[in-house]
């Protein structure tokens, strides 16, 4: 994908958009692949339902689209795309897509995000006047989650400061761009493990903790990984109810009486869900807040 690998040389892309019925998504996906390209995306029209997300998506005009190098030799491939394209009677549509515009446009809407107590989080690429480096959290989310904007973060990031995990050992399940590790860890928690299975996520997460000068343990993996004697004081948990509700009975053989889970990603209609599974094991909820639909809880197991 063009957002892969590239360099200040590297070239345009033209991407190539076919407009399919249903029917034909996996015949012009074929087409595609076969004229060498890695990777494509496609919508086929159809809604999205867990585990792949916890919003049901309303799904879109079915398409095929991949990406080609903006180069010399494009010429041929668009004569017999369009050619193609012509015999199924599927619509073409070409768009150049700037690389650089690719990987950096997103970042004039990212700024600077203020939270309780002073502690802000920080764009790696923006100099802030005003804030001790002991109440900032830099941050390139490259292309993992956890940018500090969306409600759900937003409100573990408040709720973790509220808690304050000084001196505490602390887990965060699913860290994407580390941002809750890396607060934790700021406010001196004795020790912080980050645990992410997306290897493009992982990398993102060890560049942000390198970018921070601090310590704490990574694991590319999932719960499975935790070494099965490691206890936590404190949870960190922003995933969705989907993956929170069957995780929770071995997160709990992580945790002891006196322990934390902080829980969103939690869409409100779902909240339920979660008091019932923590309850049913022996759990409470101490604590549950609401923004823009979602919820963030805390739960003593």
């Amino acid at each position: 994908m063009p957002w892969v690998g590239n360099s200040s040389s590297s070239p345009d892309y033209m991407a190539v958009t076919c407009f399919v019925s249903p029917d034909d998504v996996e015949m012009a996906a074929q087409v595609l692949l076969d004229f060498g390209l890695s990777g494509i995306e496609w919508e086929d029209g159809q809604p999205v339902q867990a585990p792949f997300t916890d919003i049901p998506l309303i799904p879109g005009k079915p398409f095929v689209r991949g990406y080609f190098p903006d180069e010399p030799g494009f010429g041929k491939i668009r004569a017999e795309l369009e050619r193609l394209a012509n015999e199924h009677g599927w619509t073409i549509t070409m768009d150049r897509i700037r690389t650089e515009d690719w990987a950096n446009n997103w970042k004039q809407y990212y700024h600077p995000i203020y939270l309780k107590d002073h502690y802000v989080v920080v764009p790696a690429w923006q100099d802030v006047d005003g804030i001790d480096e002991d109440h900032q959290i830099i941050l390139d989310p490259a292309m993992a989650f956890g940018t500090g904007t969306h409600p759900t973060t937003f409100m573990c990031l408040n709720e973790i400061i509220e808690i304050n995990p000084h001196s505490l050992r602390v887990l965060d399940l699913g860290a994407g761009s580390g941002i809750l590790a890396i607060l934790a860890a700021r406010m001196q928690a004795h020790e912080t493990w980050a645990v992410e299975p997306d290897p493009v996520a992982f990398r993102a997460l060890e560049s942000n903790i390198a970018l921070n000068h601090l310590k704490i343990h990574t694991l590319l993996g999932t719960l499975k990984d935790v070494p099965p004697d490691k206890v936590f004081d404190l949870a960190l948990c922003n995933l969705i109810a989907d993956i929170i509700i069957p995780e929770w009975p071995s997160l709990i053989q992580h945790l002891h009486k006196g322990s934390q889970a902080i829980l969103s990603g939690i869409l409100w209609d779902r909240r339920e869900e979660i008091v019932r599974v923590v309850e049913s094991y022996g759990g409470r909820i101490t604590k549950m807040v609401e923004r823009e639909g979602w919820a963030m809880m805390v739960a003593a197991p």
